[in-house]
């Protein structure tokens, strides 16, 4: 008989080596090279994306009104329901999805920067540069829409029980349990928090670079984690104005969107680097 070979059968099993913790830190370092940003960036991104709706402000204005209708068309079909209960997870669910339908904002501001007209073009060619890397992306960002609709659906049933109340008579109810206000933004919170992180860059990346959904993902996670306190910052200018977008009947939205979608290219430039420039090379000029 052949003898054994030394060590051949103290092998561990397939996986047994694999630490969950380093294996991680590989899965978020996975992504392309970024770089560091102050938190006063947050300024300049919101000042890039100013001008860039500026000189092209039919592009914005046209994704902006797009996204005033569907607010709209999401309060009328609950109100004709009689269904309030899922008016405000329905909006803050679609704000959570947003950023898909902000492709041609990131395609007019990388024409711009290039120094070219945006042009009708960019309301489609942002999606076609990258369709595949784009549309993963667009299904896990609906998949935490979805998920954020039955987590809010079960933490209303939770607390309140399967009555419905009248519609015009919810928000007095609903505000009237703190700890229902509580739980309720605490989950919807990190849940947003999550979706920030995932989405912050990667979708400005997918119209700019032919990346995977996967690689812009974990580049944009890694932004987040190089840069907490200005991707914190930048979150919370982010949901700031989103809210008063919509306190203000949603027309602040046409507003709102277009700037914050030319700012998240500037952004994601500024931490990433375009497809012209080797990433991590450096940090923009202001």
């Amino acid at each position: 008989m052949n003898a054994p070979v030394p060590g051949r059968f103290e092998d561990p099993p397939v996986g047994a080596a694999v630490d969950p913790v380093s294996a991680s830190g590989e899965l978020v370092a996975a992504g392309i090279p970024v770089r560091r940003a102050p938190p006063e960036a947050v300024a300049r991104w919101m000042g890039a994306g100013w001008r860039d709706f500026q000189r092209k402000p039919a592009t914005g204005l046209g994704v902006g009104l797009f996204c005033a209708l569907v607010g709209w068309a999401i309060v009328a079909a609950m109100w004709n329901a009689q269904s309030a209960v899922l008016i405000l997870p329905l909006i803050t669910g679609f704000m959570l999805a947003a950023p898909i339908l902000a492709v041609p904002l990131y395609e007019a501001s990388r024409r711009q920067m290039r120094s070219k007209a945006p042009g009708g073009g960019a309301l489609f060619a942002g999606f076609s540069r990258n369709r595949w890397g784009i549309g993963l992306m667009s299904a896990l960002l609906m998949l935490f829409f979805y998920g954020w609709m039955r987590v809010a659906t079960m933490i209303w049933f939770l607390f309140f029980g399967l009555d419905l109340p009248p519609i015009d008579t919810f928000l007095a109810t609903a505000l009237a349990d703190y700890s229902f206000v509580i739980t309720s933004f605490g989950v919807g919170a990190v849940l947003s928090a999550l979706v920030f992180a995932l989405s912050a860059v990667s979708l400005p990346m997918l119209v700019d670079r032919q990346v995977d959904a996967m690689t812009a993902a974990m580049t944009s996670l890694r932004a987040c984690l190089t840069n907490p306190l200005t991707m914190a910052l930048w979150a919370f200018v982010i949901a700031i104005l989103t809210l008063i977008g919509i306190g203000a009947g949603l027309f602040g939205l046409m507003l709102v969107v277009p700037v914050i979608g030319h700012a998240t290219w500037h952004a994601y430039a500024e931490l990433v680097g375009t497809v012209d420039e080797p990433a991590g090379s450096g940090q923009l000029p202001p």
